[in-house]
């Protein structure tokens, strides 16, 4: 498969599914005000509006309500959507994650959205059969280094570690006389 990746995007994937269920949830919740509204306001207004000769001015209430849960639940059905795409083709992380935050952006309550879509853009994909604990594709452990001998006619000053010759009777650096 081309686009099997070893880290896959599922905090992404995750946040932005459970944002758009959350909106899903807020759209159904809008749809039924609207539905509230429209039983409600509608008879109060159609009766004392219509018997009396004057408008209320409430009759646009629903359609607000209608009109934020149909928004709420079409953006949300993109989020959801967008989401799976970014799962099943983590390689293009940006262009879904741009997607995602756009609408969670102009959706209704779309924070985890926000954050799904953001991780989304930042991911960084490891391909499958990639070192997977490097950036380089061709990455290996450095070889082994010796640690630091000093020459067998030099001498170090027990005191302050300073190397000097073996015929020197007091150390350059500190002064402390050598034995």
């Amino acid at each position: 498969m081309v686009n099997q990746v070893q880290n896959p995007p599922t905090a992404a994937y995750w946040l932005s599914i459970i944002g758009a269920v959350i909106g899903l949830l807020v759209g159904l919740a809008f749809l039924g005000l609207g539905a509230l509204a429209y039983i409600t306001l509608g008879e109060y207004i159609d009766y004392y509006g219509g018997y009396y000769g004057y408008d209320l001015g409430l009759g646009w209430t629903w359609t607000v309500y209608f009109g934020l849960g149909l928004w709420s639940l079409i953006t949300s059905i993109l989020i959801i959507t967008f989401a799976r795409k970014l799962k099943a083709n983590p390689m293009e992380h940006t262009k879904w994650g741009a997607l995602i935050l756009v609408f969670s952006i102009i959706g209704v309550g779309g924070i985890l959205g926000l954050i799904g879509g953001i991780l989304a853009i930042i991911y960084k994909p490891i391909p499958a059969g990639a070192p997977q604990y490097s950036q380089q594709p061709y990455y290996q452990q450095p070889p082994p280094q010796q640690a630091y001998q000093p020459p067998p006619s030099m001498r170090v000053c027990p005191n302050c570690g300073t190397q000097m010759q073996n015929n020197v009777r007091f150390c350059p650096n500190c002064g402390t006389q050598q034995y």
